[in-house]
């Protein structure tokens, strides 16, 4: 640690030593809490490797960490949750899976009354809104946000200012002129995408959809609107920039998370529409050509900038309703989301849900695009938490590819994804006719 970074932790763990002598506990001490998360990406190198141990010394409970691959993870939650298990004390989730979570967990409005009566400083205010939406299922508190991601625009401000542009683009129209002015093939193109077939597929479209003013579908009425006209446009106009102008570069059709980055460092496109926390592996300069150049804006509205809206997701951590240690697992996570704790995991690569952190004078000057992700981040869109959205999200990735390949138009492809989609939401029981 540099000496900002042991000053910020040792305040962390002063204040936890405060704190956990203080109140009384009426569960047993146990030796170990079990926290069962996903294992991609290294932005939980805080939590494991300093918060746990900080922990461990505080309380003399070791937090035993089972990180394990999404598919994986995903499974375990489902079978030991399902099953009723005690086996877990702290769980790791995202925005997809609230819905089938939800059930499993305690109410974390209790959870956030607690933690104020322990810690006065705790500020729930302190976490944004959007993040507090994303944690949210069904009008319940499912979760404590620790992670937040969100799309923002990411640039080169000095190809766009020899272009002619003192600003990164503000609406839809705009962004056209400004890649067509940067393009420079076969080197250099305009706009980078996650354009392969997967799980990208929605974080690329889905600031473009909510920008124009589109709606996905409704998980109560089993209205679809997917194939509406703001939709249709929204997927054309995305799509046109890969088919129609040719400013996108061919080979992003392999593309997905780490493509993407490596895009970025290797000068393939000028600008991009990403996850906010790349804009520090992008801009890295042991490993980028292109770091220095990048600045960061919210993503272009539709015919105004004040209709930007992008896509939220992100991690949270939760206490099952069936562990025997609820006490000591809101006493982890209070002291793992803290302001203190918040600060020093975005030095290790974390995008805390945090607005003092996201806004923090020396995060700003250091990666530049925190003050961005925090007011994306306060009109976003959530994921889609419904059990049912992993069925129709991967028919929308169909229906986007055979957009950018060319071989449907925008109308034609969301015509047979929302007919999809009110089959499954049939089957699923929540469309009738």
């Amino acid at each position: 640690m540099d000496g900002m970074s042991r000053r910020r932790a040792l305040q962390a763990s002063l204040g936890a030593t405060a704190l956990l002598a203080a109140p009384a506990r009426a569960q047993p001490r146990p030796e170990k809490l079990v926290y069962i998360g996903e294992n991609q990406g290294g932005w939980k190198r805080t939590l494991m490797e300093e918060v746990a141990p900080a922990f461990e010394h505080e309380t003399g409970i070791r937090v035993e960490f089972t990180m394990l691959p999404v598919d994986a993870w995903r499974a375990r939650l489902k079978a030991e949750l399902g099953a009723g298990s005690t086996g877990i004390d702290i769980a790791q989730w995202s925005v997809g899976m609230a819905g089938w979570m939800a059930p499993h967990l305690l109410d974390h409005e209790q959870v956030v009354a607690k933690i104020a009566q322990r810690d006065r400083d705790f500020a729930w205010d302190d976490f944004l809104a959007g993040s507090k939406r994303a944690a949210t299922y069904d009008g319940k508190l499912v979760g404590i946000p620790y992670r937040i991601t969100t799309g923002i625009l990411h640039y080169q401000k000095a190809l766009l200012a020899q272009a002619g542009f003192a600003q990164a683009p503000q609406t839809f129209a705009e962004f056209e002129r400004v890649a067509l002015a940067v393009n420079a093939p076969p080197e250099r193109y305009a706009f980078g995408i996650m354009g392969k077939q997967g799980s990208g597929s929605y974080t690329s479209l889905a600031s473009w959809l909510y920008s124009a003013g589109a709606q996905l579908v409704d998980f109560k009425t089993g209205e679809v609107f997917i194939n509406q006209p703001k939709a249709v446009e929204a997927l054309q106009f995305y799509a046109d920039l890969m088919v129609k102008h040719k400013v996108v570069p061919p080979e992003v059709t392999t593309w997905e998370y780490d493509e993407i980055i490596a895009g970025g460092q290797r000068d393939r496109y000028v600008m991009t529409q990403t996850f906010a926390p790349y804009g520090t592996l992008i801009n890295d300069p042991a490993n980028s050509r292109t770091a220095g150049r990048w600045a960061w804006d919210t993503v272009p509205g539709h015919t105004a900038k004040d209709q930007s809206r992008t896509w939220i997701d992100g991690h949270f951590l939760a206490v099952p309703r069936y562990t025997r240690n609820a006490d000591w697992a809101i006493e982890f996570i209070r002291m793992a989301t803290s302001q203190q704790w918040h600060l020093r995991s975005m030095e290790r690569g974390n995008a805390p849900p945090r607005g003092s952190v996201l806004r923090d004078s020396d995060m700003v000057a250091k990666l530049g695009w925190p003050p961005v992700a925090a007011a994306a981040i306060e009109t976003g869109f959530p994921t889609p938490a419904h059990p049912a959205w992993d069925t129709l999200e991967l028919a929308l990735r169909s229906g986007i590819s055979e957009t950018l390949q060319g071989q449907k138009s925008a109308k034609q492809a969301l015509d047979a994804v929302a007919a999809d989609w009110q089959r499954s939401l049939r089957r699923a029981g929540i469309r009738r006719g």
